[in-house]
């Protein structure tokens, strides 16, 4: 029986910790905390994006572009699945990123986007937290125009 809740909670641990890594993407991305960002990923993450596909240092100068395009992101985390499996696991984060481009949040600008995404991540154990070493992107929907390349 002991054995069994030291198992219980050693999962729930795991699984609080998974669905964390999207969650600090977000704040790193919304707070433009480039360290944060990349503390989330493997060294050797490979990321599939909305509009990218590379190694994770190379997807990140085309994400960082694309972010700082807009004077303030709002990414909202919402559903998630998470399973557990030793020291690999996977996260299924349903989200919706708002990049205001006027100076004012909120504020309406014909250069203004709105997507719904979900992020497939494959996560491991570093340490005693979690990296994601593959992410996949599925841009579900979209209101606004990606701003040119």
């Amino acid at each position: 029986m002991e054995q069994d809740v030291e198992r219980m909670v050693r999962e729930l641990w795991d699984r609080d910790r998974i669905a964390r890594v999207p969650r600090r993407y977000s704040r790193g991305i919304d707070r433009r905390d480039w360290e944060l960002v990349r503390s989330c990923f493997a060294d050797d993450a490979f990321v599939e994006g909305s509009r990218a596909t590379a190694p994770v240092d190379e997807y990140f100068v085309s994400l960082r572009q694309g972010v700082e395009y807009y004077p303030t992101t709002m990414h909202f985390m919402g559903n998630q699945l998470v399973e557990v499996d030793g020291d690999t696991g996977f996260v299924e984060t349903y989200a919706v990123a708002f990049h205001w481009k006027s100076e004012s949040a909120g504020t309406d600008h014909p250069e203004n986007l709105v997507v719904g995404v979900r992020y497939h991540d494959t996560v491991a154990r570093a340490g005693d937290d979690w990296v994601i070493t593959h992410r996949h992107v599925d841009p579900d929907w979209r209101v606004g125009a990606y701003p040119a390349a």
